[in-house]
């Protein structure tokens, strides 16, 4: 999984599903739809700039090249889709160049697990789909999408510079060197605009990337902690129980695929 994930923006007929036990995801984009139903439990999104909450029996609709991240608030059980914007044409046309006021609204996930499992019948998934379109066209209101100020592609610049740099050690010294930026405004952007500080940005990506690994591998922890840019399995085994709430080990036990 990537922050900026190009599997999720470049091909054609993307459908993806997964469903998560308190599901903490940091900050990332793409060119697809993203479609998150809380099942119980609570879940904090942060979308661009602002920060909603989604409850049971409530879901979320991340419009294409949005930042967004998740963060469970207590314990959550929910159900995330990530569809391309081939799939619904007609969704496309009507919202043009506008965006959700607010895109929280009401929708269970249950009628939708029957509908859109990849690899499933295609009309079925076109008409689960266009449910989702259709409930967020009937209950959120639009609005146009504002005119991007002079650092609209920041956020987009900093993932992509994590992306590339991740493995190795980051400071925010050096990112400002290498982005242009003053080392006062991206500390400040940071906590404003990606609410949190840069080292806890960093801790994030890298222990997502290694919940992925330890989840989709049998790569040894030693290893995991190498490849996702920890210096040491101490500080590894200390970020992972702060961001996870469990030890690289205990993880891998519970989420054996």
């Amino acid at each position: 999984m990537l922050f900026y994930e190009s599997e999720r923006s470049d091909q054609h007929n993307y459908l993806y599903c997964q469903r998560d036990h308190n599901f903490n995801f940091p900050a990332h984009l793409h060119h697809s739809f993203e479609f998150l139903c809380v099942q119980s439990g609570t879940l904090a999104c942060t979308l661009e700039t602002e920060q909603y909450e989604v409850h049971p029996g409530e879901a979320l609709l991340v419009l294409p090249d949005q930042i967004h991240s998740y963060r469970t608030i207590g314990e959550s059980q929910s159900v995330l889709w990530v569809f391309s914007t081939d799939w619904v044409p007609e969704f496309i046309s009507q919202l043009g160049q506008r965006e959700f006021i607010t895109p929280v609204f009401r929708m269970e996930a249950a009628p939708l697990m029957e509908l859109l499992w990849p690899g499933g019948n295609r009309c079925k998934q076109l008409a689960g789909l266009y449910l989702i379109c259709g409930a967020a066209l009937e209950q959120c209101f639009l609005q146009p999408r504002p005119v991007p100020d002079v650092d609209a592609h920041l956020s987009s610049k900093i993932i992509d510079y994590v992306q590339k740099n991740y493995t190795h050690t980051l400071t925010l010294e050096q990112m400002a060197r290498d982005l242009g930026y003053n080392y006062t405004y991206l500390s400040a952007y940071f906590n404003h605009s990606l609410h949190t500080g840069f080292q806890g940005f960093i801790n994030q990506y890298r222990i997502s990337h290694a919940a992925a690994l330890l989840q989709g591998s049998s790569l040894p922890i030693t290893q995991v902690a190498e490849q996702c840019g920890f210096g040491t399995i101490r500080s590894f085994n200390r970020v992972f129980l702060k961001e996870k709430g469990m030890t690289p080990s205990a993880f891998r036990k519970q989420n054996v695929l």
